[in-house]
This record gives structure tokens, C-alpha cells and sequence, in this order.
């Protein structure tokens, strides 16, 4: 007789019959398939501008070992070394090496989803698992295309939970359990050392392994050593990445960027209008309505009601893991679109699970995976025809790389560090991205002292924010020192771009006048207005300034002089076509 253990129950279903006396249906050709898929899609997008975040991270990455005061040399960022090391692989790569390494991810995610189901439920469970897997990692709409902090900890958190079932659930040597539990602590540390909120896979295998050292008295020995083992492999990477801080810049500043920091932002947020936060987690679940996932995790619910008093051990683990994943997405704060890979590692393991799991609950389940596989498959192409196109990020970045001289840096405000990354040039402020700026120099002063410091002023600022978004620059501080050491040198595809006094630069022209180039509609194009907030710069009566959110035309007062005006009251208009030119930064 052959027993369900998945739920906990003695009742044999045909498909486990079929296994049980040889009649098996080939998985692996199925499951392989729905990871060369997903590489395939995700190669679509691979010659597209970068995002922010992903953008950002490879800017770290590059200048990581150049040395700095900082956790990463000269930048800081709330992200731990495990996510910043992949981007260092993936730059490694060239220039697509970004896209290619989060396909390569996908595919991983796929692959460890099948390996999972098929360790917790057979060939029939690896099929459905790896085919929920491929919706929920090729899905447009959730921004799986770009390489991000929960793409990375969720692959990681996938193979944790793989090994972990195969190695206490598994029919193998004692040795192999052993190197298997090792592979699931490591993965589960990798996690969390990629995405620091991602603890499910840690969770899952402590709620595992004392379910089954509950229910399986003789195997209690095994289960010991299988544990002692994934707390080594856990051990392993954590106690790389400390003594990696240790001889940086301290352990401290590790904790700090990974927990701290998180502390002080939440309460920076708390102080700003909920509006904007209610409004993204509105978004957030018409997303999760829309990719499928929400019809996908009712249809689990629906189909998992019935096991809920069974006290499986794999039931049990599913279950605490999917609720430090919704956590881990409720306590976002920003709710993004990509906050929904958190929950993709139980989702697609419950799924192929319940998939084959007697009852009519399957049939829901099936449904929720086929028509999200199929709505993906058309759904994607066309979402990468869109994605792909240049954006004024990329366009201003290579404009930046153009105009440039060796050894130039530069600076944006206060938010897309992908326009530092695209245009190659050093960064020499820590902050790229605007929560840091106002969680640790919200009064500026580090960057008012770095603008007017003759040994670290960057060649060139980019204002891609208006001065007092967020009530920034309130002393008009950073004002003073753009009016004084650096000239308007140029617009940029509506952006202002400013060079440091003194300098002669060549002056391309602009690539977004009258080529159709347009802001990235994936993400926002700066912060929010902040009333009363004063611009530095601003367009003239008909002309739409990008500085502001949504669109809408900059409101300070009376009308301006076509081109853009800088502080010290100059007007510089951009160049709308021709060759290059240079310029001397000297003008008065």
C-alpha cells in the first residue's frame, strides 16, 4: 500500500498507484521545457534599459572594490553582500550581463520548484510546480524580467526547500540526507543574505524538521544529524559574509544595512502621507489579480482547506513559510511590483502539491496554473517590445558617457541611480536612491560638502528630482553650491545636467529632442511633490517638466524664458540636433 505523506493519510490516489507499480510519466522532458522556456522569455528582454534598482545595484557592484569608507567602497545601500555579489557576477558578463543572470535565475527558480514537487509528491507534483513556477517567474507584470534582491533570494529560497524535502522525505544513503540538508541550510542562508527579509526557507526547514521529528519517532537519529547539517551549511555562508564586514567596514555597518536601517526608514516613511503607500498596495493587489497569483493562491486555499486538521509536517512547513512570505510583503512599505516574487517559492510548491492531490480542489488548481501559463506565453513577447525601448534614463546615461572626459564622476538627484550606471562614470556621493538620502542625510550636508569640496565634487550633477522634493535642500544649501561652483551646462532630455566650473566638455546633443524617447512608464520618474517644495529649476509655461509627479507642469511662478533656468539665474537651452560641441563651464 502506498501512503499520501504529503497530508498525512493512508488514501492512495491512481496516480500514486500508477508510480508505485512502474507506470510513471516522464517528468524531466516537461519540467526542462518550462525552464528553457522561461530562459527563452527572459532573453526578450535582455537589451533593454535597466531599472532602477537593478541599474543601481550593478553601479555598486562595479565600483565595489575601487575602495571607500562605506560598506561597498564608495556606496552604501540596505542590501546585503549576497545580492550584491551577483551583480558583480553578472557585470562580469558585459553589457547585458544584468538580464542574462536573471534569466538564468528563472530558470534555476523553475527548475528547484519541479525538483521540489517531485520530492514532496512525485513526477506528476514536479510537472505542475514547475509550470506554476514559470507563470510566476515570467509573468510581466510583477517585473520578473529585471534582476532584483527577491528574484535572487527566492531561486535561493526554492532550492533551499528542495533539498530540504528530498533530504528528510527522500529515499537516499545517510550521506547523501546529510550533504542535502547541507545544501538546504546553505541555500536558506544565500537567501537571506541576497533579500534580507526572506526567511521562509530558514522557517520552513525548522518547522519540518521538528514536525517530522514529531511524527517519526525512529527516525529521530537521522532527522538530528540531517539538521546538525543544514545548521553548518547555514553557518557557512553568514560566517563568510561577517568576516567579510568584519575586515571592511565592521560587522556593525552590515547589521545596520541589513535590520538598522530599516528601523529608522519605516519611521521616515510614517511621517509622509499615506496616500501614496495606499495607493501602491491598491495597485499591489490588482497585480497580484491580474498576473494570476491571486486566483492561483485562492485556488490552493480552496483545495488545502481539507487537509488543515491532517498535521502534516510538509503542510505544516508550507504554511509557515507562505506567512513569512506575506509578511515579508506586507511590511514592505513601498509595495512594488516585484514584492510579489516573495511569496512565488510556496505558492508554486503548494500548487503542484495540491495538484495531484485527490479531490476536487485538483481541478481549481490545474485551472489557476494552465490559464496564467497560457496568458504568460502571450502576454510577455509583447510586454518585451515595450520594455526594451530606450527610455531618458539610458538616453541621458549615454548622452553623460558622450560628453564626458576620463575620470569624470557624477551625480543624480535624488533618485534612479541606473542613469549613474548607464553612463559609466564614478559616483563619489554614497546615497544613490532617495529613502538613504532622507533616513541618513536628510539635512544634505554630506552632499552640500561634497558639491563644494575641490578634492570629491563630482564633474557632473543631474537634477532628475526637484531640489525640495521630500522638503530636501531646505536651506537651499545644495542650491547655493550648484550656483556657485558649477554652470547649467545643458538640458537633457528635460532633465538639467550641470558642470563643474572651469571645466571645457564636449556638448552632444540631445538625444530625446524630437526622436520620441520618453520617460520609462515601468517606473515613476522621481518623487513625489512635496507641497510647498520649491524647484530650482523650471520649464517654460508650455513645456512639461519631468521633475514633477505624474506629469504635471512645474507650478512655480511666472512664466520663463524657453529653456531651463538654473541658480544662478543663467538659461542654457538644449541642443536639438547636430554634432557635438565643446563647451567651457565658465559662464557667469
Amino acid at each position: 500500500m502506498v501512503t499520501d505523506r504529503v497530508v498525512g493519510t493512508a488514501e492512495v490516489t491512481p496516480g500514486v498507484a500508477r508510480e508505485s507499480v512502474g507506470v510513471r510519466r516522464p517528468a524531466g522532458p516537461i519540467v526542462a521545457l518550462a525552464c528553457l522556456l522561461t530562459l527563452a522569455l527572459h532573453l526578450l528582454y535582455v537589451t533593454g534599459p535597466l531599472l532602477s534598482d537593478e541599474g543601481g545595484f550593478a553601479m555598486v557592484a562595479r565600483w565595489w572594490s575601487s575602495g571607500g569608507d562605506y560598506l561597498y567602497g564608495p556606496q552604501w545601500v540596505d542590501r546585503p553582500p549576497g545580492l550584491i555579489a551577483t551583480f558583480w557576477v553578472a557585470n562580469l558578463l558585459g553589457p547585458h550581463g544584468v538580464r542574462i543572470v536573471a534569466g538564468l535565475m528563472a530558470a534555476a527558480f523553475v527548475l528547484a520548484a519541479g525538483w521540489a514537487g517531485w520530492a514532496a509528491r512525485g513526477a506528476r507534483a514536479a510537472v505542475w510546480s514547475a509550470w506554476a513556477a514559470f507563470f510566476l517567474m515570467n509573468t510581466p507584470l510583477t517585473q520578473t524580467f529585471a534582476l532584483n534582491g527577491e528574484l535572487v533570494a527566492a531561486t535561493w529560497t526554492m532550492v533551499g526547500v528542495a533539498a530540504g524535502i528530498h533530504a528528510v522525505r527522500g529515499r537516499v544513503s545517510y550521506r547523501a540526507a546529510l550533504a542535502l540538508g547541507a545544501l538546504a541550510g546553505a541555500a536558506a542562508a544565500s537567501a537571506l543574505l541576497a533579500k534580507q527579509n526572506f526567511a521562509d526557507a530558514a522557517v520552513f526547514l525548522l518547522v519540518l524538521g521538528l514536525a517530522e521529528g514529531l511524527t517519526q519517532r525512529r527516525r529521530r537519529r537521522r532527522l538530528l544529524a540531517i539538521a546538525g547539517a543544514a545548521g553548518a551549511g547555514f553557518a557557512l555562508p553568514v560566517s563568510v559574509a561577517a568576516g567579510w564586514a568584519y575586515t571592511h567596514t565592521g560587522l556593525g555597518d552590515l547589521v545596520y544595512a541589513m535590520y538598522g536601517f530599516r528601523v529608522d526608514a519605516s519611521m521616515v516613511i510614517a511621517q509622509w502621507a499615506h496616500a501614496g503607500p495606499d495607493s501602491r498596495l491598491r495597485g499591489l493587489l490588482g497585480i497580484a489579480l491580474l498576473s494570476g497569483i491571486a486566483t492561483l493562491a485562492v485556488a490552493v486555499l480552496v483545495a488545502g482547506r481539507r487537509h488543515v486538521g491532517l498535521r502534516s509536517p510538509l503542510f505544516l512547513a508550507c504554511v509557515a513559510g507562505g506567512l513569512v512570505e506575506i509578511a515579508g510583503v506586507a511590511l514592505g512599505g513601498n509595495y512594488s511590483p516585484h514584492y510579489l516574487v516573495g511569496i512565488a517559492p510556496m505558492l508554486a510548491l503548494a500548487a503542484g502539491v495540491l495538484a495531484v492531490q485527490p479531490g476536487r480542489g485538483r481541478w481549481l488548481v490545474r485551472l489557476f496554473v494552465v490559464a496564467p501559463v497560457v496568458a504568460t506565453l502571450i502576454a510577455s513577447p509583447a510586454a518585451a517590445v515595450q520594455v526594451t525601448r530606450e527610455n531618458t534614463v539610458q538616453a541621458t546615461g549615454e548622452w553623460l558617457a558622450r560628453a564626458a572626459g576620463r575620470g569624470d564622476s557624477v551625480v543624480v538627484l535624488y533618485t534612479h541611480a541606473n542613469v549613474v550606471n548607464a553612463s559609466g562614470l564614478r559616483p563619489v556621493y554614497p546615497y544613490a536612491w532617495s529613502l538613504p538620502i532622507r533616513t541618513i542625510d536628510p539635512q544634505l550636508d554630506l552632499l552640500a560638502a561634497t558639491l563644494t569640496d575641490p578634492g570629491r565634487a563630482p564633474t557632473w550633477v543631474v537634477g532628475w528630482d526637484a531640489l525640495g522634493t521630500w522638503w530636501l535642500d531646505a536651506d537651499h544649501r545644495v542650491a547655493a553650491a550648484l550656483g556657485t561652483d558649477y554652470v547649467r551646462f545643458a538640458t537633457v532630455c528635460d532633465h538639467p545636467i550641470w558642470l563643474r566650473r572651469g571645466l571645457d566638455r564636449a556638448h552632444p546633443p540631445d538625444p530625446c529632442a524630437g526622436t520620441g524617447i520618453q520617460e520609462s512608464s515601468i517606473e515613476s520618474s522621481g518623487g513625489p511633490h512635496t507641497p510647498g517644495s520649491l524647484p530650482v529649476w523650471t520649464s517654460s509655461p508650455g513645456v512639461k517638466s519631468r521633475s514633477w509627479a505624474r506629469g504635471r507642469s512645474s507650478p512655480a511662478g511666472p512664466a520663463r524664458s524657453p529653456g531651463w533656468s538654473s541658480p544662478s539665474g543663467c538659461s542654457t537651452g538644449g541642443s536639438a540636433g547636430g554634432s557635438a560641441t565643446t563647451r567651457r563651464a565658465s559662464s557667469t
